[in-house]
């Protein structure tokens, strides 16, 4: 999508039902309003970049999550488009994923919409209209196994937030505020972006493939011998970590570790030592000053090459891009 000009608003439109998330609805919206309050006082008066407006089946109160109501402008049927439409989750998200009527509106009004996105469990409700069939998509972490299940869709499980093609997905309530200032990033250009995150007292862009939860908290709420290999793997990452060794310290024969790993963590021993490595390597990257060379001896790649090809698989950046972006210091 091309830079706003002065002569474009841009309309974002916010689908809302009886017990969404509230945050889901207003975090986003704040985003897109803030930023054109922003423009008009110091960049060009009378320039809107956004206007934004919430609809619902029916025009009027919507009671959220919270007990909180909202009021929806007009009926979401009486929109035939927008610039950009988004859909809220939330607890409701189930029974809107299974009103037919809702359903066809939103294919319909997609179709002719430049953006479509959603923000946590409002991807159920994308899935059902059928707008995440065969793409990459994201939720709330507790939801993404049933996305799975029940959506024709790649779930990214562990990102804030995945475009794919005009398709925006993100995780649950705050990273639905990431998502939109990346969106207002590519409208109207970083500096702007910026300015607004500082307004906000936001970090700014954290990017769509962090983390969605501390893997630490994940290991302590996990019980069994896999809760206890969790938490010595993350102490010792700097290790070789073979899987006999890993087997060894589960208690679990070497034949059948993998299959039991698997299963209980969803992905293989491998991979997810490889994922508990990156998310050290990104932590050390933002708060630390210590060299490439010494961040891959300490979290068990090895050398720089290592970490520069596991980074650039997993967050399409190099560790020193992603430093120069998001650290706090430059390296010693």
């Amino acid at each position: 999508m091309q830079q706003a000009t002065h002569r474009d608003t841009h309309r974002i439109v916010m689908l809302a039902f009886p017990d969404a998330q509230i945050l889901d609805v207003t975090g986003p919206l704040e985003i897109f309003s803030r930023t054109a309050r922003w423009t008009e006082e110091h960049v060009e008066a009378g320039w809107t970049p956004y206007s934004v407006e919430i609809v619902a089946e029916r025009a009027g109160s919507v009671r959220m999550s919270s007990g909180l109501e909202i009021m929806a402008s007009r009926s979401c049927f009486d929109v035939d488009r927008a610039d950009t439409l988004l859909v809220a989750g939330g607890v409701g998200h189930r029974q809107v994923a299974a009103n037919a009527a809702i359903l066809s509106w939103l294919k319909g009004a997609a179709a002719r919409s430049d953006r479509v996105g959603s923000i946590c469990t409002g991807a159920f409700i994308l899935a059902a209209a059928g707008l995440l069939d065969g793409r990459r998509a994201t939720t709330h972490w507790a939801y993404c196994q049933e996305l799975s299940r029940v959506a024709n869709c790649s779930v990214s499980a562990d990102t804030l937030y995945v475009r794919d093609g005009n398709i925006y997905t993100s995780a649950g309530v705050t990273a639905g505020m990431d998502m939109a200032l990346a969106l207002v990033e590519e409208d109207m250009g970083r500096a702007i972006a910026l300015r607004v995150a500082q307004e906000l007292v936001m970090y700014l862009f954290r990017p769509g493939g962090q983390s969605q939860f501390s893997r630490q908290l994940e290991a302590q709420k996990r019980e069994g011998p896999f809760g206890e290999l969790q938490l010595w793997m993350i102490e010792h990452l700097g290790q070789p970590l073979s899987l006999d060794a890993l087997a060894e310290k589960a208690g679990i024969s070497s034949r059948h570790f993998t299959r039991r790993f698997t299963a209980e963590f969803g992905m293989a021993p491998v991979a997810y030592l490889t994922h508990l490595r990156i998310e050290r390597a990104r932590s050390l990257l933002e708060t630390s000053r210590q060299s490439a060379k010494a961040i891959a001896r300490e979290t068990g790649f090895g050398n720089e090459q290592n970490l520069r090809r596991a980074f650039r698989k997993a967050l399409g950046v190099t560790p020193e891009d992603y430093r120069a972006r998001f650290g706090s210091g430059s390296a010693e």
